[in-house]
């Protein structure tokens, strides 16, 4: 819990300092894990009344207008999710210093991002970073190419973490 509540205090000098009004998430592609992240998290925010964050996801590869995975779009129909109008796209530098909190899968994928811009480091979190039973930094692996039970572990384990966000973002506004 310890860790949790220090995420909590970083997220909190964040929105008191610029507000959270952009978030982006970030994985390899954009076709698996941020896409679902993306969308899991609008879904959350709405159920909730909040409807002025702005939520999008990109990759680090250009892929550009690609779409997710058969096995990603049945697991989010599964939940009511409709991800079909979802298009990858590359990540760049503006997006990055545009958006309020970046949330990558990946601990390299953060070292990539702190390298690329450095000055937005303090506001580039991992996805993992926000598991309210066990917030350590760790990997959220790519279920890319996977069984179809690793897709949908895939898509318990970062719901979850979503929801840890989701309880952040919560008690900064």
């Amino acid at each position: 819990m310890k860790n949790f509540n220090l995420i909590h205090e970083k997220i909190n000098r964040i929105s008191q300092s610029r507000g959270i009004r952009k978030i982006l998430f970030v994985c390899l592609g954009n076709l698996c894990r941020s896409p679902m992240a993306e969308y899991l998290l609008r879904e959350k925010l709405k159920r909730k009344g909040e409807t002025d964050i702005e939520i999008s996801s990109g990759g680090f590869l250009d892929q550009k207008g690609a779409h997710v995975p058969e096995e990603i779009y049945n697991l989010m129909k599964e939940v009511g999710i409709d991800i079909s109008k979802h298009r990858s796209s590359p990540i760049d530098k503006e997006r990055i210093m545009e958006s309020d909190l970046i949330i990558v899968m990946e601990i390299r994928q953060e070292d990539q991002l702190v390298r690329l811009c450095p000055e937005e480091a303090s506001r580039i979190f991992l996805l993992s970073q926000f598991d309210k039973e066990n917030p350590i930094i760790r990997d959220v692996a790519d279920p890319i190419g996977r069984s179809s039970s690793f897709y949908r572990n895939c898509y318990f384990e970062i719901n979850a973490l979503v929801e840890g966000l989701t309880e952040h973002i919560f008690k900064t506004h």
